[in-house]
């Protein structure tokens, strides 16, 4: 147990290691073994025990910030599995309390699949239970509908980590649930309407908001 414990604060050093140098250079090819481990204080030999290389530690790095921020979606499920708004605010709120790790993921380069990561849980998610949610209950259509909003919402989020939109998550949050609810309240997103009207409603509606 000893001998955990002490592997866990190891890496969870490499990994604040890591974080820092990845603010400082923005990119992971710029990062070297050797400055990350005199940065963590190990040794080289004590690098390799735990990783293969640096990717393996940005993904290591990535996949815990998607990992905890699908617990909170759990707990969504548990106790409100009907409500998309407390995914969205639940998700926002989450992202806020880790803005820093989030952002340095949202604008390093080399972490191509954080972006879709996310998009990948939220939209599972919604998609499975997007009737309860009030979404169409053809799948084919509601799957169109939860992948334009989770895609929308991602989007917009990966922006303002990025420092590219000048307003807060709070807006981001109040924007996107009023733009969901004029879209459930169209009769048009019904299960009998074609998907290329569901994505032509869903911009119009975004737009006037």
């Amino acid at each position: 147990m000893k001998q955990y414990r002490n592997s866990e604060r190891t890496k969870r050093w490499i990994k604040r290691a890591f974080t820092e140098l990845l603010a400082e250079k923005k990119s992971i090819d710029k990062i070297t073994i050797n400055e990350l481990a005199e940065r963590a204080d190990v040794t080289k030999a004590t690098f390799y025990y735990h990783y293969a290389d640096i990717y393996a530690v940005a993904e290591e790095f990535e996949n815990e910030l998607i990992e905890k921020l699908n617990e909170i979606l759990e707990e969504i499920d548990r106790k409100k599995p009907n409500d998309y708004s407390a995914y969205l605010q639940k998700g926002l709120d989450f992202i806020k309390e880790n803005e820093e790790d989030y952002k340095l993921a949202a604008n390093a380069s080399d972490l191509n699949f954080f972006a879709s990561k996310l998009k990948t849980i939220f939209t599972k998610r919604m998609v499975a239970g997007g009737q309860v949610m009030g979404f169409s209950k053809d799948y084919e259509t509601r799957a169109v509908q939860v992948s334009f909003i989770v895609n929308a919402i991602v989007d917009t989020v990966l922006q303002y980590l990025r420092g590219s939109l000048a307003v807060s998550l709070e807006v981001v949050g109040k924007v996107v649930n009023e733009a969901i609810d004029k879209l459930k309240k169209r009769k048009r997103l019904s299960g009998r309407t074609s998907r290329q009207k569901v994505v032509k409603i869903a911009k119009k509606d975004c737009i006037s908001i």
